[in-house]
C-alpha cells in the first residue's frame, strides 16, 4: 500500500467538511476527528462517509464544553462504531523538524461531485506553536480549493510511512484578500483534551490493538549468513501466528493491566506505548512458552509468570547496566526468588548479563542503614535472594543464544529440530 492509499483510507467527509480515522483502546467504537465548524448544532443531523462513499454510523459527538473553547480551538471528535484495520501511526507535533515535509487530505467543496473527490496537497511545516502548526501549502492555492478541507488529517511522511500529526481547522488569516496558500492546523493533544474531560479510552497506535501487526518485526537475527536462520525464523513466525489464533490478549490489554510495571522506572510513562517494548514482549512471551512447552498465551498464562520471569523497558539507550539497582530492587518486589529478570532496551550491542563481581557490588550498595538496631549487620537472607536472580538483556540473550550459533541452527531442517534447538539455547539461560 502506497502513502496516499494509507492516507486516502483513513479520510472520511464530515458533513461539508472533511475528517480522519484514528484507533482508539476499544473494539466497541473508533474515533473521527475534525474540525468544530464543520459540525451541525444539532448531533443527529451530522453525517460522515468514508473515501468509498459510505455511512458509517455515529455513536456520539463530543465537544469541547464550554463555547469559549470550541472557538478558540476548533476541535471536536465523533465516536463512531468500530472499525478495524484502522492503521494510523501518529506523531507529537513537537517533534516536526523546522519545514519538515507535510500533506493534507480532504474534501473540498469543489470537487465534492468529481470523479476524484479526495485531494492531497503536500506541503511544509512554517511553524508550531501552542498546539497550533502553521503549514504552507505547495503552489500557494485561494481558498476556493482549500474550502471544505476542514477537518481533514494533517501528515508528515518519514521512511515513506504517514504520521498524523494534526488537523486542519481554518485559513491562516482573517482576511480573505491574504487566505492564499497557508493553513492552520490543531496538534493532536487538543484532541487528546477532549477524550481526557470525556473520559473516553484514548487514541492508540495501531499496532497496540494486536499482536499480528509486530509480526514482521519479530526476530532480528543480525546473523553473518542469514540462509542459517531463515528456517528458524518461518518456524517463529508460525508459532507467532498460532498464538494470536489462539486467543493472546491485545497489547493495549496487557497495557492496561501492566501499565508502569512493565518500565524500569516510571519516569517516562510513555514509553509504555513504544512499538520497540511490544516487539520485545511479543519475543519474550514466545521465548517462555516455548520453554514451558504450553500451547497458549492466554491472560492465565501470562499471569502465571508475574512471580517467575518479567520483562522491563527502557527508552534509554545507554549502557542498561547502569540501571542495575533499580532492576533489582524491581526484581525484589516482583519476583520469586530464582526468578529471572529481561530486559530490553533500544542499546546496540547490550551485553547479556553483567559480571558476577559487578553484581554483588550492586547488592551491596543496595544496603541501607537501618533506622534502629546495629548500624552494621549483614542479612545473608536478603543477599540470596537478589544473587539468585536471573538478569538478561534480550539483544545480548538473542546474540548468545541465536546469532553466535547460527552455524548450528544452519545444519537443521525440520520445524521441530529448529524450534528444540531455540527452546535449549534459551532454556540454559532463562529457568
Amino acid at each position: 500500500m502506497t502513502v496516499s492509499e494509507r492516507i486516502t483510507k483513513h479520510s472520511v467527509k464530515v458533513n461539508g467538511g472533511s475528517g480522519v480515522l484514528v484507533n482508539t483502546m476499544s473494539l466497541d467504537y473508533s474515533y473521527v476527528l475534525t474540525a468544530d465548524h464543520v459540525l451541525e448544532d444539532n448531533d443527529s443531523a451530522n453525517v460522515v462517509y468514508n473515501f468509498r462513499g459510505e455511512q458509517l454510523h455515529i455513536i456520539n459527538v463530543k465537544r469541547y464544553p464550554d463555547v469559549a473553547s470550541r472557538v478558540e480551538f476548533d476541535c471536536a471528535l465523533i465516536q463512531i462504531e468500530y472499525i478495524p484495520n484502522v492503521e494510523q501511526f501518529t506523531l507529537p507535533s513537537t517533534l516536526l523538524e523546522h519545514r519538515a515535509n507535510l500533506q493534507i487530505a480532504g474534501f473540498p467543496t469543489s470537487e465534492r461531485q468529481s470523479t476524484t473527490p479526495l485531494k492531497h496537497y503536500d506541503g511544509h511545516m512554517t511553524s508550531v506553536h501552542d498546539e497550533v502548526i502553521t503549514f504552507t501549502i505547495d503552489g500557494i492555492p485561494g481558498r476556493d480549493s482549500i474550502e471544505g478541507m476542514s477537518g481533514g488529517g494533517v501528515y508528515h511522511v518519514k521512511d515513506n510511512q504517514p504520521y498524523l500529526v494534526g488537523v486542519e481547522c481554518q485559513m491562516d488569516s482573517d482576511h480573505p484578500e491574504l487566505q492564499f496558500g497557508r493553513v492552520q492546523c490543531r496538534s493532536l493533544s487538543r484532541f487528546e483534551e477532549i477524550i481526557r474531560l470525556y473520559d473516553l479510552v484514548p487514541m492508540v497506535p495501531s499496532f497496540l490493538e494486536c499482536f499480528s501487526r509486530l509480526k514482521n518485526n519479530l526476530f532480528d537475527f543480525n546473523v553473518i549468513e542469514p540462509r542459517n536462520v531463515e528456517g528458524l525464523h518461518t518456524a517463529l513466525l508460525e508459532v507467532a501466528d498460532a498464538l494470536v489464533e489462539r486467543g493472546m490478549p491485545a497489547p493495549y490489554t496487557l497495557m492496561n493491566q501492566y501499565k508502569e510495571q512493565l518500565l524500569i522506572t516510571e519516569d517516562k510513562l510513555e514509553d509504555i506505548k513504544d512499538k520497540n517494548l511490544w516487539v520485545s514482549y511479543f519475543e519474550f512471551l514466545i521465548i517462555c512458552i516455548l520453554i514451558d512447552g504450553v500451547a497458549n498465551a492466554n491472560m492465565e498464562y501470562i499471569k502465571s509468570l508475574e512471580r517467575k520471569r518479567k520483562i522491563l523497558y527502557s527508552s534509554d539507550s545507554k549502557n542498561w547496566m547502569r540501571r542495575l539497582q533499580d532492576i533489582l530492587l524491581v526484581a525484589k518486589n516482583t519476583l520469586d526468588k530464582n526468578g529471572t529478570m529481561v530486559i530490553t532496551s533500544p542499546e546496540d550491542g547490550a551485553d547479556m548479563q553483567p559480571s558476577g563481581l559487578y553484581t554483588e557490588r550492586i547488592i551491596k550498595n543496595i544496603a541501607s542503614v537501618p533506622s534502629s538496631g546495629p548500624f552494621i549487620k549483614i542479612d545473608n537472607a536478603v543477599d540470596s535472594v537478589y544473587k539468585s536472580f536471573v538478569v538478561v538483556h534480550l539483544n545480548g540473550l538473542r546474540k548468545t543464544c541465536i546469532v553466535n550459533r547460527e552455524d548450528d541452527f544452519g545444519l537443521l531442517q525440520g520445524t521441530n529440530e529448529l524450534l528444540t534447538l531455540f527452546r535449549d539455547s534459551y532454556n540454559e539461560i532463562i529457568k
